[in-house]
């Protein structure tokens, strides 16, 4: 039986970046190893994962995330913003990778984000049932 864990975040003996380098499916086994670029949403922190998941249940209503979660609007605000700043400084981080290496990571940086618009679609699409959380998170 095979365990799945959750990704992990610096390296434990270093502190340094860890980096995807193979791919394996559960079904045929087939292997895929080269440079891949993990998902921001899924190097979070588990509270902050928690605190996504939440905000996206309410769709993003951060009164209804206090609610839920049974904190002060302040500190919905506050969670909120330092998850902004923890994906942004993993885009950038990523941005600073792909500057160093483009070779590496042709298919692993979008070419443009999606517009607001597209992006409430994807959570609309998401929340409707028609995307799993792994397709959107890749689509946004």
């Amino acid at each position: 039986m095979t365990t799945t864990n959750e990704s992990l975040g610096p390296c434990p003996v270093c502190g340094g970046q860890l980096h995807v380098a193979q791919y394996r499916c559960g079904d045929c086994e087939v292997e895929i190893s080269g440079a891949f670029r993990r998902c921001d949403l899924c190097s979070l922190p588990a509270d902050q994962k928690h605190f996504v998941d939440v905000f996206l249940e309410s769709e993003g209503n951060l009164r209804a995330v206090e609610r839920r979660l049974g904190i002060s609007y302040p500190t919905v605000k506050s969670r909120l913003a330092a998850v902004n700043a923890r994906l942004a400084e993993s885009r950038l981080r990523a941005e600073a990778e792909y500057a160093a290496a483009p070779e590496e990571y042709a298919d692993a940086v979008p070419a443009e984000a999606p517009s607001r618009n597209a992006r409430l679609a994807l959570l609309g699409d998401f929340k409707a049932g028609r995307l799993t959380l792994e397709e959107t998170v890749a689509l946004l």
